[in-house]
């Protein structure tokens, strides 16, 4: 009886134990991360997106490591270090009860951070349809593709790429060929991010266009036109960003209108013919 007592006790610690490593699996870290990839005034612009639940940012801030002022950091001053060190100008911030939520943009001339360390937005494009309409299908790689994988594989002595940075901090050799740290990395910055599931990062791709388009995303329409946002986790999944969208054939259009044009000069000659027919001729007469 004993035994069995005992048996029940640890099958309930057992039980316990799993719905408590469950509740860390599917509970994630409780961020969200989304990029913006927009033209205007003809520029490219990025702007990236980060919301992080309020219960989160007070439970890194509990840990969190004193900066180069004997201040002790925040989520806020953290992220905004981060992303100055690359150009981003801080868009906005806003924080509530229920989550922290901060923009940084840039405008980008050449390559942007995430076409650096993501996988190439190259699209591949076949079209079915008739003569006048074509219905076009375009596919491309999720930009986060491989971007897990290399964050798993940084090198720890590197720190000039996003991940790296996230990852290792910005480290470099003193005059003694030491390495030596100038900003931490988040694992540093906040101890208790280590107890987190990174795989619960959620991360989305926003893309603006024309309206007149079905997608893999959600759409959701913007300014007489659309943005189409593409959803997935920071795990090694591999994922695309699909369009599909109609467009008309010219030429097909130009030979119709050519075809009825003739039809009709056609059916006019012979009106006028049939006409000239029923006319009563001179020697009739």
């Amino acid at each position: 009886m004993q035994i069995t007592a005992l048996k029940k006790r640890l099958l309930r610690v057992f039980a316990l134990a799993v719905i408590i490593c469950c509740g860390v699996m599917f509970t994630g870290c409780g961020a969200r991360l989304t990029v913006y990839d927009y033209n205007s005034g003809g520029s490219r612009y990025n702007e990236y997106e980060l919301t992080i639940d309020t219960a989160t940012v007070e439970l890194l801030e509990q840990t969190a490591a004193v900066d180069s002022n004997g201040e002790k950091y925040t989520v806020e001053s953290y992220f905004n270090a981060l992303f100055a060190s690359y150009g981003y100008e801080l868009k906005s911030a806003t924080r509530t009860s229920s989550e922290y939520t901060v923009s940084y943009v840039k405008r980008v001339s050449s390559a942007s951070e995430l076409d650096l360390i993501g996988a190439k937005q190259i699209f591949d494009t076949t079209y079915v349809g008739t003569p006048f309409i074509r219905t076009y299908t375009a596919s491309a790689p999720n930009p986060f593709n491989g971007v897990r994988e290399q964050y798993d594989n940084v090198d720890p002595y590197r720190s000039t790429s996003v991940l790296e940075r996230i990852k290792n901090g910005a480290i470099a050799r003193d005059e003694y060929g030491e390495w030596t740290s100038t900003f931490p990395s988040i694992y540093e910055a906040f101890p208790a991010i280590n107890a987190l599931n990174p795989d619960g990062l959620m991360l989305t791709y926003a893309r603006t266009g024309s309206a007149r388009m079905e997608s893999s995303g959600d759409k959701s329409e913007i300014g007489g036109g659309a943005k189409y946002e593409f959803t997935r986790y920071f795990d090694r999944a591999e994922t695309t960003v699909d369009f599909k969208y109609d467009r008309p054939v010219p030429y097909g259009w130009y030979l119709a209108a050519i075809a009825i044009g003739a039809a009709v000069l056609a059916v006019m000659r012979v009106a006028l013919n049939e006409k000239e027919k029923k006319k009563p001729r001179l020697l009739d007469k």
